[in-house]
């Protein structure tokens, strides 16, 4: 799921892709537009688009006649509000550039809840709850907030001087190392459920 003005092609989410399919995954891509500020109309309209890929995904299994599958969900910056959501519904995440802190154009100040905090949605949980996300940000990221990532989850991988995209301007060598260790984190992350 990609955020605004980072789409499913970009590195991050493509060679997530790439590589969960050579890992026998099954790939669906969840591309919600986003045309309002205000966050809090925004989440809903994620989160429903994710009950519509899951139930989908259910529902395909039970025709076929088989279990349902491994489902994991991968958002990037703004879906990645959805996160308590995915929690909800016992579907694990992986959270690239997360909310952490409040988008400066957002006038609801949605950022994503952390534990001791009132989340957004509700609290019971529909199903077993998932492993804790996997987290993946690099410090140059106004929207990353490394206390709220390490209070969410021990499995944090955080990039020196890496913008939203985790990427460094002006030093590609570096970009692309840190895309390759973004990857294989997913990579251990996707092994392990």
């Amino acid at each position: 799921m990609p955020g605004t003005g980072y789409t499913c092609d970009r590195p991050l989410l493509y060679w997530a892709a790439q590589m969960l399919v050579q890992l026998h995954w099954h790939v669906d891509r969840l591309d919600v537009h986003n045309t309002k500020d205000d966050l809090s109309e925004v989440t809903p309209v994620i989160e429903a688009s994710i009950d519509e890929w899951r139930d989908s995904v259910v529902a395909q299994a039970a025709e076929a006649k088989e279990p349902c599958p491994r489902m994991l969900l991968i958002g990037k910056s703004l879906t990645t509000l959805a996160y308590e959501h995915a929690r909800e519904l016992g579907t694990p995440m992986v959270l690239l550039t997360p909310v952490l802190n409040p988008a400066p154009f957002d006038p609801s100040g949605q950022r994503i809840a952390v534990p001791g905090e009132h989340a957004t949605t509700s609290t019971a949980m529909s199903a077993p709850l998932p492993p804790a996300p996997l987290i993946c940000a690099g410090t140059a990221d106004r929207y990353y907030n490394a206390a709220r990532a390490h209070a969410l989850t021990d499995n944090v991988h955080e990039y020196l001087a890496a913008n939203h995209s985790i990427e460094v301007p002006e030093d590609w060598r570096r970009s692309v190392g840190y895309l390759k260790d973004v990857i294989g984190a997913i990579e251990r992350y996707a092994d392990s459920l």
